[in-house]
């Protein structure tokens, strides 16, 4: 058993200390008994497929729950955890904050990125986290609207936990228009100059080639009225085999791997601060599963090791997620009709 660290004799936790604490278990308090413990009606290996509970975590295929305790105590000692998300889910956002109240709690020394700012836009953090930025100004400065443009209270939790426990934030986006001109003219084609500091990425995996024909073909067949955002992205042989041939695809990829690279590359310096801190990355899911975007990225930086989690609703789940999706999956309630998705 690990016993809580007393303070120095004849020194008393300040009052802004134990405020800070008492908020922290208020805000995440609830979330914490549920990740760490699970429903009581999921606590034993099953004898055969089962079909999980909400509020249990898995590892794909399998679905035995995990013991949750023991599973964040081992991603407590990864450099770097992925949390996958869809970005307009508000219960994927619910789900990250809940993660990171329970790594937090074994691993103070944290620090968390954000896809959702650019990298010009790290200035506009530092100042959050000090407390010299109320919400309206921090929204304003880091240009929200325009910067991401989701509604800003699914992300503020996740701001203010990071404020409430002067946890540093960090940006790991490049901007937009860095990612368009990769796709529309290739990597080589854009200064070096004007890449944001963006090194040359590491060949994507052939199967995140065969994913992103995939959505590639998606997004085409809406623009053209076929399909829309709620139709699961698929392609006959016929259609990947064009897709995968077209130049344009080809730069598609590759602004696709500029992005992936660009935030792997921040992660990184986030792990070289003082400590070695543990980075937690808030990152869609699709730069994520199966570790071929950024965590592909990482291990070519040199740093292996990286875990992938997401949150995934029990319908999905009990119809099967594919081996090797994420290292865990977090397993929520089934959706509502009126719950809102969206593309990662």
């Amino acid at each position: 058993m690990i016993r809580p660290s007393r303070p120095r004799r004849g020194v008393r936790p300040s009052a802004g200390r134990w405020r800070r604490r008492v908020q922290l278990v208020l805000l995440i308090g609830p979330f914490l008994v549920l990740m760490l413990h699970g429903p009581a009606d999921a606590t034993g290996p099953s004898a055969g497929p089962i079909c999980p509970g909400a509020g249990t975590w898995i590892a794909p295929p399998c679905t035995d729950p995990l013991a949750a305790d023991q599973l964040l105590a081992a991603l407590a000692e990864r450099p770097v955890v992925l949390l996958g998300e869809n970005h307009n889910d508000a219960d994927h956002h619910l789900w990250q904050l809940a993660t990171l109240g329970a790594l937090y709690g074994r691993r103070p020394d944290l620090v968390i990125g954000f896809e959702a700012f650019p990298r010009r836009l790290q200035p506009v953090l530092d100042r959050w986290v000090a407390g010299e930025l109320e919400e309206a100004a921090f929204l304003e400065q880091t240009e929200w609207k325009t910067v991401w443009g989701y509604d800003p209270q699914l992300y503020m939790p996740l701001f203010r936990f990071a404020r409430l426990l002067r946890v540093p934030m960090v940006a790991l986006n490049v901007e937009r228009s860095l990612v368009r001109a990769v796709g529309r003219e290739g990597l080589a084609a854009v200064p070096v100059g004007e890449r944001d500091g963006v090194g040359v990425p590491v060949e994507p995996p052939a199967a995140y080639r065969d994913q992103l024909a995939a959505v590639y073909g998606w997004k085409a067949a809406i623009q053209r009225g076929e399909a829309d955002y709620s139709t699961p992205p698929t392609l006959s042989d016929e259609a990947k085999a064009r897709i995968l041939a077209d130049d344009r695809f080809t730069r598609f990829v590759e602004a696709q791997a500029v992005w992936d690279r660009a935030m792997a590359e921040a992660l990184v310096t986030a792990r070289a601060r003082p400590g070695t801190p543990l980075v937690v990355g808030i990152v869609g899911r699709g730069h994520v599963e199966h570790g071929w975007g950024i965590p592909h990225q990482l291990t070519a930086l040199g740093l292996p090791g990286t875990a992938v989690l997401l949150a995934v609703r029990q319908d999905d789940v009990c119809a099967g997620l594919p081996a090797g999706i994420a290292d865990a999956v977090f397993v929520l309630e089934p959706a509502s009709p009126a719950a809102a998705t969206t593309s990662p």
